[in-house]
């Protein structure tokens, strides 16, 4: 059998590729009952796909057909990317991924840094290195936009500006993707596309203009593939995310630590399983009102951890004292 990393998947089909050679492949039946088996006995919710643009696999080849192989196992996971469907299905956009692009346009669409600490929370959870990319910055004054994203800077995230009508920034992407496996994501109408046509010439993917009354880009991205890029590595495309699910994250777990600035603080709080909300004694919220913590990131922390929507309120609580319980041990690592 021979290992390679699938590059598209449409509908139970799968294009695999191993080192210069492309395989059309479909996955093994005891592939389909293993896995059924296995939620069986573990009562794990089941994934929308199996398989997802990629995976590491281990293939067989058809002994009639050149380019036609088989899935027979599916390598274990290194990180995942993806979010929950409208169906409420847990979907990986992108297994395996080195890098987590995050595309933001300076103007139009509007830049919105709630969005944008979602996906980098989600990279955090993930295991994925974010950076940070705005787009479009001849529409605005740079020094400006700067002194907006210095708060990002300032707490590690590098930041990349860009262009497709000055150049600005191209090589800077070039060097921050090389051989690695990258995810470029964000909101419709942010650049995406016109982006990687700028960095690598030649893919020319399909480019849609922003909704000027909505302000909202087209989506012009409707599967999920790898593109090799010719300095090295991959790139996934991947449709327009207007919202997107933490599919790494629980109540359990706590949200707290994927905000890299609040970590130093967390061990301080008078409670182990502070949620940093109502709580006497915490440490970050101290440090929030001292200015060390943007109260920007803070209120993306109690919005995304659902106390500004009641969400926490809703909860049933029979489970209170098991998340309490991980959560004071989480605290202590």
């Amino acid at each position: 059998m021979d290992e390679g990393i699938v590059i598209k998947a449409h509908s139970g089909n799968y294009d695999v590729q191993v080192s210069n050679q492309l395989y059309h492949c479909s996955l093994r039946h005891h592939i389909i009952e293993e896995d059924r088996r296995r939620r069986a006995e573990t009562k794990e919710m089941r994934y929308a796909d199996l398989v997802s643009v990629g995976d590491r696999v281990l293939i067989s080849q058809s002994k009639s057909e050149a380019d036609i192989g088989y899935i027979e196992e599916i390598l274990p996971r290194q990180t995942q990317f993806g979010r929950a469907r409208v169906d409420k299905l847990p979907q990986v956009i992108v297994a395996n991924l080195d890098l987590l692009l995050v595309i933001f346009a300076a103007r139009n669409p509007q830049l919105k840094l709630r969005m944008l600490d979602r996906f980098l929370v989600t990279a955090e959870a993930s295991g994925m290195l974010p950076v940070i990319c705005i787009n479009k910055i001849d529409l605005v004054k740079l020094e400006k936009l700067q002194a907006q994203m210095a708060l990002y800077e300032k707490i590690g995230y590098q930041v990349i500006y860009t262009s497709i009508v000055t150049g600005a920034g191209i090589d800077e992407m070039h060097t921050v993707m090389q051989d690695r496996i990258s995810a470029i994501v964000g909101s419709s109408g942010v650049g995406k596309s016109s982006l990687l046509n700028e960095i690598q010439p030649g893919l020319r993917l399909r480019i849609g203009e922003v909704d000027e009354r909505m302000h909202k880009g087209q989506h012009t991205t409707t599967e999920v593939m790898l593109l090799p890029l010719h300095f090295g590595g991959f790139v996934a495309d991947t449709p327009g995310l207007r919202t997107l699910g933490l599919l790494e994250i629980d109540d359990e777990q706590g949200l707290d630590i994927y905000f890299p600035e609040m970590r130093p603080y967390i061990p301080e709080c008078k409670y182990a399983a502070c949620t940093h909300h109502h709580e006497p004694g915490c440490t970050v919220k101290r440090a929030m009102e001292s200015g060390e913590i943007s109260p920007i990131r803070y209120d993306s922390y109690l919005r995304i951890s659902g106390f500004k929507e009641g969400r926490y309120e809703r909860q049933s609580q029979k489970d209170e004292p098991k998340r309490r319980e991980r959560r004071r041990k989480r605290a202590k690592r």
